[in-house]
C-alpha cells in the first residue's frame, strides 16, 4: 500500500509530465502541421493563438508544476534525512525557484512581445502595440544574453546552496532512497521464511543467532507492538524452525490474553500443534497441571523464587526486607521437611506449606515422622526447634502473615487443583523435548494470580535454560507488556538471565510501552538500564514518552553535520533594480555542529496502523547492536493478525 507521500509524489509527477507533454506536444504538432500560405488565413490565426497559449502554459509548467515536482522528488528521496540536511534542501530549492522564476519571467516577456507583433498581422488591436512590443522584444533579448551577468547573484547563491547540500550529504552516513525503491517498492510482506533459522521481516534478513542477544520492543498503545511486531516475530520463529530436527522449546507469557486464539493458529500453521502445552485456569480441560514445587532444585532455590515473587508483587522494600528474608527461610526449611515426610515422592504443595506456617501441630506431626538417623534432618530440626518455636509471638505472626497472604490464593479453586500434586510436564521436560508453554492468565481477570503464576513459571524456565549452556536445541521466551513480570531480586533478576542466556542458544523477546513502565517496578533504575544493556536489538515504535525517546535518541549517538551560512553582499553595482536581478557577492561558510543521529521528535512521528487512513503497517527505528557493525534501520512492519 502506497503512503500519502508516495501518492502525493505520483500526483504531482503526473501533473508535471502531463502539462509538459500537452504544452510541448501542442507546439510541436502546430510546427509540423501543413499551413496555408493564403494571407490572413483564419486557420493559421487559430494555430498561432494555440501556439502562443501553449508557450505560456509551458512556461507556467516549468515554474509551478516543476517546482512542486522537485519538492516532492527530494521529499521522497530524503524523507529520513537529518533536520539540517532538510533545511539545506529547502534553502537550495528556494534559491533555485527564484533563479528559474527570473529566467522564465524574461522568457515570458520575449514570448509576449512576439505574440503581439505576430498577431498584429491579423488583429488591428495588437498592431497599435507594435512599437512597444518591439522595444520589449529587444529588452528581453538583451536580458537573456546578459542573464548570467545580471542575475549572477542568484546563480551563485543557488550554486553555493546546492554545493553545501551535497557536502552535507557526502560527510554524512545518510543514503538517499532510489525513487524506484520508494515508489515501486515490493509489496510489504509480514514474514518471509528464507531457510532454517533465517527469515525476512521489514525488508531485512534476520537470524536466530542475532536474537540470542535478546530483543526489546518499545511502543505506546496502538503503535503496533503486538499486531505487527510480536505476531510477525512469533510466526517467524516457529516458521523458520519447523523443519529442523530439534525443534525449539519456548515460553510465552501473555498478560493481555491477546495470543489466546493466535497461538493455536500459528502452531497449527507451522506444524507445531502437538508441541503446544497450556496453563489455563479457566479452561482446565485443555490445561496442564503444574506445581511450582515439583522440581529437582534444592529448597534454597525454590525459596528464592518465593522471595522473588513477593518482591515482584511489591511486598518487599527497605522497611520489610527482614520479614521477606525470614519468610524465605521458613519456606526453605518447610519444603525440606515436607520432602522428608511425604510418601511416594509426592512433591510439596502450597497447602502443606500453609499448614506448617499456620499450626505448630502440623509441624510436630511431620517432625515425629522424621528418621533421626538421616543427616538431612539435622538442619530442618534445628531451624524449627531452635529458631521458629523460639521466636517472639509478634515476630512469628508477622512472618506467618507474609507467607499465608501469598499462598492463600493458591488454596482456592481452580488454582488449588491446577498448581498442586505431580506436574503433567515439568519445565525441564518442556525445554528438553521442544514443547511450547503458553500461560493464558490475563492480568485483567486476576491480576495478583496472573503475576504470581507468570513470575513463578518465568523464574523456573530461566533456571532450566541456564542449566544447559551450549545446548543444541534452541529455546525462546516471549512476553508482551513485560513490565508486569519484571523481577530484579538478587540472583533472580531478569538482567542476570539476559546476560547469560545467549550461551544456551536462547532468545528473549520482550515488549513494553516505555521506560517508566519498567522504572515503576523497581527502586533501582540501574536494574532497568542493566536489562536494556543486555538487549542488543532495540525496536522503537511510535512513542510520546519523553524519557523513552531521550534514551533512544542518545542510544543512536551524535554526529557532526555541516550547517550552511551564506551571506550576500549587495554593495556591487546593479544593472537592474527590483526583484528581477541584481549583482551580488556570496560568501559561504559551512560550520559543523554535533547533532543527534535520530531526533526525539522522529519517534513521535512514526507511522502506526490505522484502519481509517488505510495504513496497514507500522514504522520503527531499530538499533541493531547484534551485528558486527551497529546499524540504525527504519523498518516497516506489516499488520499480521494471524487469523
Amino acid at each position: 500500500m502506497k503512503t500519502k507521500i508516495q501518492e502525493s509524489y505520483k500526483a504531482v509527477k503526473e501533473n508535471f509530465l502531463n502539462s509538459l507533454t500537452y504544452s510541448a506536444g501542442t507546439m510541436l504538432i502546430i510546427h509540423l502541421l501543413p499551413k496555408s500560405h493564403a494571407p490572413y488565413s483564419f486557420m493559421r490565426l487559430l494555430c498561432t493563438i494555440a501556439y502562443f497559449a501553449a508557450s505560456f502554459y509551458l512556461l507556467y509548467t516549468l515554474w509551478k508544476p516543476r517546482s512542486n515536482f522537485m519538492y516532492k522528488w527530494y521529499e521522497m528521496r530524503y524523507k529520513d534525512c537529518s533536520q539540517l540536511m532538510e533545511k539545506s534542501i529547502i534553502h537550495f530549492m528556494v534559491s533555485l525557484d527564484r533563479l528559474i522564476a527570473a529566467f522564465l519571467f524574461v522568457l515570458a516577456l520575449f514570448v509576449l512581445s512576439n505574440a503581439i507583433l505576430i498577431l498584429g498581422y491579423w488583429l488591428s488591436v495588437f498592431a497599435g502595440f507594435a512599437s512597444m512590443a518591439t522595444k520589449l522584444w529587444w529588452i528581453s533579448i538583451i536580458v537573456l544574453v546578459l542573464f548570467p551577468f545580471l542575475f549572477g547573484g542568484r546563480i551563485h547563491e543557488a550554486h553555493l546552496r546546492h554545493r553545501t547540500f551535497h557536502e552535507q550529504l557526502k560527510t554524512s552516513d545518510f543514503v538517499p532512497l532510489k525513487i524506484s525503491e520508494s515508489v515501486n517498492e515490493k509489496k510489504l510482506q509480514a514474514v518471509t521464511i528464507k531457510k532454517d533459522y533465517t527469515f525476512n521481516i521489514g525488508g531485512i534478513d534476520w537470524s536466530w543467532h542475532e536474537f540470542y542477544k535478546s530483543c526489546i520492543v518499545f511502543g505506546q498503545p496502538g503503535s503496533g507492538k503486538t499486531i505487527c511486531v510480536l505476531n510477525a516475530m512469533l510466526d517467524a520463529f516457529l516458521g523458520s524452525s519447523c523443519q529442523v530436527s530439534e525443534k525449539p522449546g519456548g515460553l510465552i507469557l501473555d498478560p493481555k490474553g491477546d495470543f489466546n486464539k493466535k497461538i493455536y493458529m500459528v502452531c497449527r500453521k507451522n506444524r507445531r500443534a502437538n508441541d503446544l502445552v497450556v496453563i489455563d485456569p479457566i479452561n482446565q480441560d485443555i490445561s496442564i497441571k503444574w506445581n511450582p514445587l515439583d522440581s529437582d532444585d534444592d529448597e534454597l532455590e525454590l525459596a528464592g523464587r518465593f522471595a522473588a515473587v513477593m518482591a515482584s508483587l511489591g511486598m518487599k522494600d527497605k522497611t520489610n526486607s527482614f520479614w521477606i528474608d525470614s519468610a524465605k527461610k521458613f519456606i526453605r526449611h518447610s519444603i525440606a521437611l515436607i520432602r522428608l515426610t511425604n510418601s511416594d515422592n509426592t512433591p510439596p504443595s502450597f497447602e502443606q506449606i500453609y499448614e506448617l506456617a499456620s499450626s505448630f501441630d502440623a509441624i510436630s506431626q511431620r517432625v515425629d515422622q522424621l528418621d533421626l538417623d538421616n543427616d538431612d534432618c539435622d538442619q530442618c530440626l534445628r531451624f524449627f526447634a531452635d529458631e521458629w518455636f523460639e521466636l517472639a509471638e509478634e515476630t512469628r505472626t508477622s512472618i506467618q502473615a507474609y507467607i499465608t497472604n501469598m499462598i492463600d490464593p493458591f488454596l482456592m479453586q481452580p488454582y488449588r487443583h491446577l498448581f498442586s500434586g505431580k506436574s503433567t510436564i515439568t519445565i525441564n521436560e518442556i525445554i528438553k523435548s521442544g514443547k511450547i508453554l503458553y500461560v493464558n492468565m490475563p492480568i485483567a481477570d486476576k491480576e495478583v494470580m496472573a503475576k504470581m503464576v507468570g513470575t513463578f513459571v518465568k523464574l523456573e524456565f530461566f533456571r532450566e535454560v541456564l542449566k544447559y549452556p551450549d545446548k543444541t536445541r534452541s529455546s525462546f521466551f516471549m512476553c508482551d507488556e513485560f513490565q508486569s513480570f519484571f523481577t530484579t531480586s538478587q540472583g533472580k533478576g531478569d538482567a542476570d538471565f539476559f546476560e547469560r542466556s545467549r550461551q544456551s542458544n536462547h532468545i528473549n523477546l520482550i515488549s513494553t510501552q516505555n521506560m517508566n513502565g519498567l522504572y515503576k517496578q523497581t527502586e533501582k533504575k540501574e536494574s532497568v538500564k542493566n536489562l536494556l544493556s543486555n538487549c542488543a536489538i532495540k525496536i522503537f515504535l511510535r512513542n510520546t514518552d519523553n524519557d523513552t525517546n531521550k534514551y533512544a535518541s542518545e542510544l543512536f549517538g551524535k554526529k557532526y553535520e555541516g550547517v550552511q551560512s551564506i551571506s550576500l553582499d549587495h554593495s556591487g553595482g546593479k544593472l537592474l533594480k527590483g526583484n528581477l536581478g541584481h549583482s551580488a557577492r556570496s560568501v559561504q561558510n559551512l560550520n559543523y555542529q554535533l547533532i543527534p543521529n535520530v531526533r526525539l521528535e522522529e519517534f513521535q512521528q512514526l507511522i502506526v496502523p490505522d484502519l481509517d487512513s488505510q495504513s496497514d503497517y507500522c514504522e520503527s527505528i531499530v538499533h541493531l547492536g547484534s551485528r558486527s557493525k551497529v546499524k540504525k534501520e527504519k523498518l516497516k512492519w506489516k499488520v499480521h493478525p494471524i487469523c
